[in-house]
């Protein structure tokens, strides 16, 4: 995998891993870095440049770091969205570097019209424009995003801090669901106690439906029934993210190490494509909006997923 630094770094690279607060420090650290190699001022400092990077002062690093990247009002174009990127910053030069880096801390959170706008300046970047997308798995992104990109991934164990031993820990670990966990730590741990128990008995046959619903949509609705239903999805979300590892872990069996805390060697690489396109498509519909920010119907989403992800489970 190709280890990317400020001397060979893509214009569109999409960062898998862990959503950490090391991770997000790493990619501003790179920008820095390539801000500092292409400085305008041969006598600009590392540490200058370090500094108004860190500061968030640096007028060539432009990082979005919410849940949510808006597209924005096409006649105010407020700071902080698309629109005032596109507007704003993009058609002008970069000030003190020759280099511009756009950093999107939660790249998930591009969605809708701003998605749709981002296309067209990941397709033709700019001169020296460097744009970062973090991303716990690039699945989440469209393949039209994904098309336009180098995928890379980043390990980084927290300062201090050692990967849990336990498969499934670890895994949430990298997943980037940790605040989620320490948000709710009761019932997530009920969750993966569930989930673990469950994928020990699975026969990965027909006799699997009621099980797999259950740890898939019954008792994450049961443990957060309480919570909003932006909390829900996201507890749905946190139940299907060791199934859709797995798959891709077997459709990439021999060229990746794997991740997921269960193996699906049995299933055809084939059905594990399909249905790892199947789960993207879920997890997207989950977190669509209609009506003024109105959620679609979870359960419905659920089980139009279900229906179709099933067949291919049982798949020989």
């Amino acid at each position: 995998m190709l280890r990317i630094n400020a001397e060979n770094a893509p214009q569109t690279v999409i960062f898998e891993g862990d959503m950490s607060p090391e991770k997000a420090a790493h990619l501003r650290q790179l920008g820095c870095d390539i801000l500092y190699l292409n400085r305008r001022d041969a006598s600009d400092s590392m540490a200058l440049t370090s500094t108004l990077v860190h500061e968030s002062r640096h007028p060539d690093l432009i990082e979005f770091t919410g849940e949510s990247v808006l597209i924005g009002s096409e006649k105010e174009t407020p700071t902080g969205t698309v629109r005032h990127l596109q507007k704003k910053i993009l058609p002008y030069a970069p000030w003190k570097s020759n280099a511009r880096v756009v950093i999107f801390q939660n790249a998930a959170g591009i969605k809708d019209e701003a998605e749709t706008a981002m296309l067209k300046t990941l397709e033709e970047p700019g001169e020296r424009h460097y744009y970062f997308l973090s991303v716990p798995t690039a699945e989440i992104l469209k393949e039209t995003i994904r098309s336009r990109a180098v995928i890379t991934r980043v390990h980084i164990a927290p300062a201090g801090q050692s990967l849990p031993s336990d498969g499934w820990l670890r895994f949430y670990h990298l997943a980037g669901v940790r605040d989620f966990m320490m948000q709710y730590p009761e019932a997530t741990e009920k969750l993966i106690t569930e989930m673990r128990a469950a994928c020990d008995t699975l026969a990965y046959s027909n006799d699997d439906f009621l099980a797999l619903e259950r740890v898939l949509y019954t008792i994450p609705r049961q443990l957060f029934d309480k919570e909003t239903v932006t909390v829900q999805t996201r507890a749905l979300r946190f139940a299907v993210l060791p199934f859709w590892a797995a798959l891709r872990d077997r459709v990439t069996e021999g060229h990746v190490p794997p991740l997921a805390p269960l193996v699906l060697s049995r299933m055809p690489v084939a059905a594990a494509l399909r249905g790892a396109d199947h789960i993207r498509s879920y997890l997207r519909s989950l977190e669509t909006r209609i009506f003024g920010n109105r959620p679609l119907n979870q359960q419905a989403v659920f089980y139009s997923f279900y229906f179709r992800f099933f067949p291919l489970w049982t798949a020989r």
